[in-house]
Protein backbone atom coordinates (compact mmCIF):
# COMPACT_ATOMS: atom_id res chain seq x y z
CA UNK A 1 0.00 0.00 0.00
CA UNK A 2 1.08 3.67 -0.36
CA UNK A 3 -0.10 6.77 1.36
CA UNK A 4 0.15 10.47 -0.09
CA UNK A 5 -1.55 13.49 0.47
CA UNK A 6 -3.12 16.56 -0.01
CA UNK A 7 -1.99 19.81 -0.50
CA UNK A 8 -4.73 20.62 1.96
CA UNK A 9 -3.73 17.99 4.42
CA UNK A 10 0.07 18.75 4.47
CA UNK A 11 -0.79 22.26 5.21
CA UNK A 12 -2.56 21.06 8.05
CA UNK A 13 0.32 18.59 9.53
CA UNK A 14 2.56 22.17 8.73
CA UNK A 15 0.09 23.99 11.25
CA UNK A 16 1.11 20.99 13.59
CA UNK A 17 4.70 21.24 12.96
CA UNK A 18 4.77 24.97 13.55
CA UNK A 19 3.58 25.09 16.87
CA UNK A 20 6.72 23.45 17.57
CA UNK A 21 5.47 19.71 18.11
CA UNK A 22 8.39 17.28 17.76
CA UNK A 23 8.81 13.62 16.65
CA UNK A 24 5.52 13.37 14.91
CA UNK A 25 3.84 10.43 12.77
CA UNK A 26 0.58 9.89 11.26
CA UNK A 27 -0.77 6.17 12.62
CA UNK A 28 -3.45 4.67 10.25
CA UNK A 29 -5.64 2.94 12.54
CA UNK A 30 -9.11 1.90 14.36
CA UNK A 31 -9.78 5.16 16.45
CA UNK A 32 -12.50 4.71 18.68
CA UNK A 33 -15.51 6.25 17.11
CA UNK A 34 -14.26 6.12 13.45
CA UNK A 35 -13.23 3.53 11.25
CA UNK A 36 -9.64 3.65 9.79
CA UNK A 37 -8.55 7.14 10.27
CA UNK A 38 -5.14 8.83 10.06
CA UNK A 39 -4.03 10.25 13.26
CA UNK A 40 -1.34 12.74 14.14
CA UNK A 41 0.69 12.17 17.49
CA UNK A 42 3.97 13.55 19.15
CA UNK A 43 5.99 10.85 21.07
CA UNK A 44 4.04 8.05 20.11
CA UNK A 45 4.99 4.37 20.04
CA UNK A 46 3.87 2.43 17.69
CA UNK A 47 1.98 -0.93 17.62
CA UNK A 48 4.38 -3.82 16.68
CA UNK A 49 3.97 -4.77 13.22
CA UNK A 50 3.91 -0.86 12.20
CA UNK A 51 5.50 -0.29 8.96
CA UNK A 52 6.33 3.68 7.21
CA UNK A 53 3.93 3.54 3.97
CA UNK A 54 4.17 7.02 3.00
CA UNK A 55 5.12 10.63 4.28
CA UNK A 56 3.63 13.86 4.81
CA UNK A 57 5.22 17.01 4.84
CA UNK A 58 8.47 15.18 6.68
CA UNK A 59 5.97 13.49 8.89
CA UNK A 60 6.05 9.04 8.44
CA UNK A 61 2.50 7.45 7.84
CA UNK A 62 3.08 4.12 9.46
CA UNK A 63 0.25 1.57 9.47
CA UNK A 64 -0.11 -1.90 11.10
CA UNK A 65 -0.23 -5.63 9.33
CA UNK A 66 -3.81 -5.39 9.49
CA UNK A 67 -4.30 -2.62 7.02
CA UNK A 68 -1.54 -2.73 4.88
CA UNK A 69 -3.45 -6.22 4.04
CA UNK A 70 -6.73 -4.80 3.70
CA UNK A 71 -5.17 -1.95 0.89
CA UNK A 72 -2.02 -4.27 -0.07
CA UNK A 73 -2.45 -2.31 -3.76
CA UNK A 74 -4.08 0.75 -3.35
CA UNK A 75 -2.69 4.12 -3.07
CA UNK A 76 -4.34 6.09 -0.43
CA UNK A 77 -4.92 9.78 0.39
CA UNK A 78 -4.57 11.47 3.46
CA UNK A 79 -7.04 14.41 3.43
CA UNK A 80 -8.13 16.67 5.49
CA UNK A 81 -12.19 18.52 6.20
CA UNK A 82 -12.58 21.40 8.38
CA UNK A 83 -14.69 21.39 11.84
CA UNK A 84 -14.93 16.91 12.31
CA UNK A 85 -13.35 17.61 15.50
CA UNK A 86 -15.11 15.74 17.95
CA UNK A 87 -12.87 15.01 20.63
CA UNK A 88 -10.47 13.76 18.68
CA UNK A 89 -6.57 12.69 20.06
CA UNK A 90 -5.07 13.99 16.61
CA UNK A 91 -2.74 17.10 16.69
CA UNK A 92 -3.82 18.59 13.73
CA UNK A 93 -7.97 19.04 15.47
CA UNK A 94 -5.96 21.76 17.59
CA UNK A 95 -6.44 23.76 14.72
CA UNK A 96 -10.45 23.13 14.25
CA UNK A 97 -9.47 20.44 11.40
CA UNK A 98 -9.66 16.51 10.90
CA UNK A 99 -7.23 13.89 8.84
CA UNK A 100 -8.99 11.72 7.05
CA UNK A 101 -8.69 8.49 4.63
CA UNK A 102 -9.43 8.54 1.27
CA UNK A 103 -9.55 5.32 -1.40
CA UNK A 104 -11.45 4.15 -4.22
CA UNK A 105 -11.79 1.05 -2.80
CA UNK A 106 -12.52 2.23 0.84
CA UNK A 107 -16.16 1.43 0.65
CA UNK A 108 -15.44 -1.97 0.16
CA UNK A 109 -14.07 -3.07 3.06
CA UNK A 110 -16.31 -1.72 5.66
Amino acid sequence: MRVDATPSAADAVRRVIADRRTDLVIVLSNGCCESTAPYLYDHYIPEPGSEPVGDIAGVPVLAPGWIRKLYVDDALTVDVEAGIVDDSFSLESEHGCRLVLRAPSIEHHH
